[in-house]
């Protein structure tokens, strides 16, 4: 939708020109927020409307730019300026909608959508953001119907579809209903280029591989607490290691990326078509893309199928849907043998022990108390996004209250206003005081790791487990119980705790998630003594051994590639 907004900037009629020709800066900025220089097109918007605090195109890119830094607040407040100074115009009501549901006052985001759409109800964008405000307020149900109401009058609308995916997972929806999707997306949206160029990669099994790691999370990100221990220690003597990244807002994290690669290609300001070309004429021999079908992926340039060898990992909890990815990267408890192929497109390569190796960021405090101690009373803790919580889930946690009528539950990642009112609404419904709920939004890092000094024991949630949530509570010391599903995205949980020689905490069934946080509760010694003991367990296992980690990766990447050499030449070869 931005993108759009851009456009139709440049495409306005000119107003006459000026002393200082207002037109012209105005191109001048689109210009820079093309470029990503946010902070230059927010400055010389900035001269011009002090010059005309009523030159609405100037405060739609104030807008633009501020989404663009995630200063959403302030995003939310400039396009609210557009919509005072415009009146119901359909796009300036959208912009606003959607900062607003960035800015986590969904209530607003909902009926400010809803106003555009009264205007322009075919737009597919407008229908998108209605979804995700839908979403936001925690009406998934409700959202799910309305994506899919909006992919049936607006199939190539690519947004739509990676909406639908997600809804689908919180739905509990069939595997097969899942897999089609996204077979569905990848045809409508990746299919393979007509007369694709041949590679020239020296079929050389031994031969010192080029990788390329695909992103746009290289900076301050959860996904960075994993990528960084692979850039660190992937062996030079046998590995070039590229980076091409597609991280719109950089930080000291990217530049820790960027130092620790071989080469660093910044690929955000170019299209996939040429992101592909730069890759093929890298010599890349494996591309492995991080994102997945999350914010900031490249998907579109592995369509093209620029490198021998392309691989998914780490940041998303499907498949791509795509042929042109050959593998991907998982475990054998998160993906049992023979029973999780089915799912996906790609072959699946299973590393020997978790398919996360963890990096704790070096900020993050050291363990307290057991909180109980000092407060008087047992803290259950839910910590991961609220867009994973289910009417289900809820009322399992309801169960656990009420066993425990001295317990109180933090929520965190929960908007104010009516994602919080609905949430304590279905609480109420099995019996659970409000008072005994504390809700917490997106909070900076340290004020998020500093939670966990308040909690004893947090809940993984269910049908989608947390990963890199699940790794820092456990490294701040806080236990966790998880259950365990058929699904990569309900075994995330197994695998974690598993490798750190906890999986007593995984449960199977919704019964034996409830006797194991009863009984962990009801034993605050125990309690105590598995807090204290939870950073020395992790560092011993090989969760945060990434040594031996990057060591088991090269061994599957090398594998892979003797494989296509052998292909190359006829020879067959084992599987991986």
């Amino acid at each position: 939708m931005l993108k759009s907004l851009l456009a139709g900037l440049l495409r306005r009629d000119a107003p006459p020109p000026a002393a200082a020709d207002p037109a012209q800066e105005i191109r001048q900025a689109v210009r820079l927020l093309q470029l990503h220089d946010e902070a230059g097109a927010a400055r010389l918007c900035e001269r011009l409307v002090e010059r005309d605090p009523r030159l609405v195109k100037a405060w739609e890119l104030l807008g633009v730019a501020a989404l663009n830094l995630g200063e959403y607040p302030l995003a939310a407040e400039r396009f609210e300026r557009v919509l005072a100074l415009s009146g119901d115009e359909a796009q300036a009501l959208a912009n606003a909608a959607e900062a607003n549901r960035r800015a986590e006052r969904s209530g607003r985001a909902l009926e400010l959508i809803e106003r555009a759409l009264a205007l322009r109800p075919d737009s597919a964008a407008f229908l998108h953001v209605r979804v995700l405000a839908l979403e936001s307020c925690w009406r998934v149900d409700e959202a799910l119907a309305a994506c899919r109401e909006a992919l049936a009058l607006h199939p190539d609308f690519a947004k739509l579809h990676t909406s639908y995916f997600t809804l689908l997972y919180r739905s509990g929806a069939d595997p097969q209903e899942i897999l089609d999707a996204h077979r569905r997306w990848a045809a409508r949206f990746a299919a393979a280029p007509a007369g694709a160029l041949p590679h020239r990669n020296a079929p050389e099994p031994g031969r010192r591989l080029r990788i390329g790691y695909v992103s746009g999370d290289f900076r301050r990100h959860a996904v960075s607490h994993f990528v960084l221990p692979l850039l660190e220690h992937h062996g030079a003597a046998q590995f070039e290691v590229y980076c091409y990244s597609n991280t719109p807002k950089t930080d000291d994290i990217t530049r820790r990326c960027e130092s620790l690669a071989a080469q660093w290609r910044d690929i955000i300001s170019i299209d996939d078509a040429a992101a592909a070309e730069l890759v093929r004429s890298d010599g890349i021999d494996l591309l492995i893309d991080l994102s997945g079908h999350t914010s900031g992926n490249r998907l579109g340039l592995f369509a093209a199928k620029p490198a021998p060898i392309q691989l998914t990992y780490l940041g998303y909890p499907a498949t791509t849907g795509m042929v042109q990815m050959d593998y991907r990267l998982t475990d054998r408890r998160a993906d049992p043998p023979g029973a999780s192929e089915a799912r996906y497109v790609e072959r699946l390569l299973r590393l020997p022990h978790s398919l996360w190796c963890f990096a704790p960021p070096p900020q993050m405090p050291e363990i307290g108390p057991l909180p109980a101690a000092a407060a008087g009373q047992l803290t259950f803790g839910s910590l991961n996004s609220v867009y994973k919580l289910t009417p289900q889930l809820l009322a399992l946690w309801s169960r656990l209250l009420a066993a425990l009528p001295g317990a109180k539950l933090l929520l965190a990642t929960v908007a104010e206003g009516e994602p919080r009112a609905r949430i304590a609404r279905e609480f109420a419904a099995n019996g659970i005081d409000a008072a005994r709920l504390e809700f917490h939004g997106f909070l900076p890092w340290d004020e998020f790791w500093a939670l966990h000094q308040r909690i004893d024991i947090a809940l993984d949630t269910w049908p989608c487990n947390g990963g890199a949530t699940s790794c820092e509570s456990l490294w701040l010391g806080t236990p966790l119980i998880s259950r365990a599903g058929d699904a990569f995205l309900a075994r995330a949980g197994l695998s974690i705790l598993s490798t750190i020689g906890l999986g007593e905490l995984v449960a199977q069934d919704e019964d034996e998630y409830l006797r194991l946080a009863l009984d962990l509760a009801r034993d605050l010694p125990r309690l105590a003594q598995l807090r204290a003991g939870l950073r020395q367990r992790m560092r011993a296992s090989p969760l945060l051994d990434a040594a031996a980690f990057t060591r088991d990766l090269e061994q599957l990447y090398r594998a892979a590639w003797t494989q296509w050499c052998e292909r190359q030449s006829g020879t067959p070869g084992e599987a991986c």
